[in-house]
């Protein structure tokens, strides 16, 4: 009679566990995670994010030091200084002033160097932005994914428990052998350790968030927000199209490309000689407009020609250099696209084929399982490989969830296109 009210009592609490469509929240999070939120915090702290932008700011207030003329040079001479004397009052006083005049295109050129290495900083900037972005997303996911393992594992503990305490009863009353005893406690230990361990993972995590936002490393963090499973609705071809436009690593290149070109020319133009004007003031006494003279020379690159001959050799290999690395990462973000599409749409379906059709399956196998048990013709280990079946089903649900959604964070890396917005996270998932 005691043995009967035990598995009525352990059946009734499995029966309620199983008709659980998503497990219990984890008891280490309390809070709700939004991951708009921790992405608008993340360009807002993290160290990374910061220097790119101070640099890109630094590479913008030099543009307009390439538009100006090279300083000019205030000059005294003392001429006719009486001889065996340093009588300078005596002497005549000229005062010069000297400026170099660049030839032209010169200055241009420059003007275009800091323009597009200001653009190409810019663009770092972005792409840095969007690295850390990529990770705090990444991360989320992770979160979300070892939350979603830890109720599982929370689930699956407290069945065994039941489980072992009815294998128990029934092992003292001889309707049970030891080996179902000792597997059943073999299997508690296992789910105790594999919850404890799944904790200490999450506080790596924890850590590893807290480092992207700029947050004490033992900050507590929430529990990450529902994910739907959704589809993008983007080809790659489509996506390739918009990362032309505006993927900053992409970006970055082709302006360190234009860079180098105009950096080719302007070496070329240094081996054109600049333009040197100097106006002497004698005999300040006379006033402002006493005798003056003018001087015009030309400086020439003669010493260093072929110093300067190499100089445009280089810039021309740079150049060349900076072209080439401009089509490699083209056809990398090709490929990056191209392929994280393809996984993520097989992650999608088999997401997909087990929501829609292996969890439920399993849930039907474990319900005839449990009434097979409840009738007495089923035995402890067809219940519990119906059961673990089960919670592996949900885990690789879970898992393509998650390998979905980091794909898609790769194509949003790749293409600099929000695929995710906002609003999609607050959807509730299924499984």
């Amino acid at each position: 009679m005691i043995f009967n009210q035990r598995t009525c009592g352990l059946v009734r609490v499995l029966a309620f566990l199983v008709s659980l469509a998503i497990p219990l929240e984890a008891s280490g999070a309390t809070t709700v995670l939004s991951l708009p939120q921790l992405l608008e915090e993340a360009q807002r702290a993290n160290p990374n994010i910061l220097a790119a932008r101070k640099r890109w700011e630094a590479a913008q207030a030099r543009i307009p030091q390439s538009q100006g003329l090279p300083p000019p040079r205030i000059g005294i001479k003392f001429e006719e200084i009486p001889r065996g004397t340093v009588r300078l009052n005596q002497a005549t006083i000229i005062y010069s002033l000297i400026q170099s005049l660049p030839f032209p295109g010169k200055l241009s050129l420059k003007h275009q160097v800091a323009i597009k290495e200001a653009a190409q900083a810019g663009m770092v900037f972005k792409q840095a932005e969007w690295d850390v972005l990529s990770e705090v997303k990444t991360a989320y996911y992770d979160l979300f994914l070892l939350d979603r393992e830890r109720e599982i594992q929370q689930e699956q503990l407290g069945w065994i428990g039941q489980t072992t305490a009815a294998v128990q009863a029934k092992y003292a009353t001889g309707l049970a052998t030891q080996a179902e005893l000792l597997r059943a406690q073999g299997e508690q230990l296992i789910a105790s350790n594999a919850l404890e361990v799944l904790g200490d993972r999450r506080q790596a995590l924890e850590a590893h968030m807290n480092h992207l936002l700029n947050h004490p490393f033992h900050s507590p963090v929430g529990a990450p927000e529902p994910i739907p499973l959704a589809w993008i609705g983007f080809s790659p071809d489509e996506l390739l199209l918009v990362a032309q436009a505006q993927q900053p690593e992409l970006l970055a290149f082709k302006f360190s490309a234009e860079r180098a070109d105009a950096s080719w020319r302007l070496a070329k133009r240094e081996l054109l000689p600049d333009l040197e004007t100097m106006v002497e003031l004698r005999d300040p006494a006379m006033g402002p407009f006493g005798p003056w003279d003018l001087t015009l020379a030309l400086v020439l690159p003669f010493w260093f020609w072929t110093k300067l001959k190499y100089g445009v050799r280089v810039a021309l290999h740079d150049k060349e250099s900076a072209q080439a690395a401009f089509q490699a990462i083209q056809n990398e973000v090709a490929k990056r696209i191209h392929e994280h599409w393809h996984e993520a749409r097989a992650a999608y379906r088999t997401a997909q084929l087990a929501q829609t059709g292996l969890i439920p399956l399993r849930r039907q196998a474990v319900t005839s399982a449990l009434a097979t048990y409840q009738n007495g013709r089923g035995s402890f280990m067809e219940l519990l490989d119906a059961l673990r079946a089960l919670g592996d089903e949900q885990r690789s649900y879970y898992q393509e969830l998650v390998a979905l959604e980091g794909h898609i964070v790769m194509l949003e890396q790749a293409s600099s296109l929000p695929l995710r917005e906002a609003h999609a996270l607050g959807a509730g998932a299924a499984s």
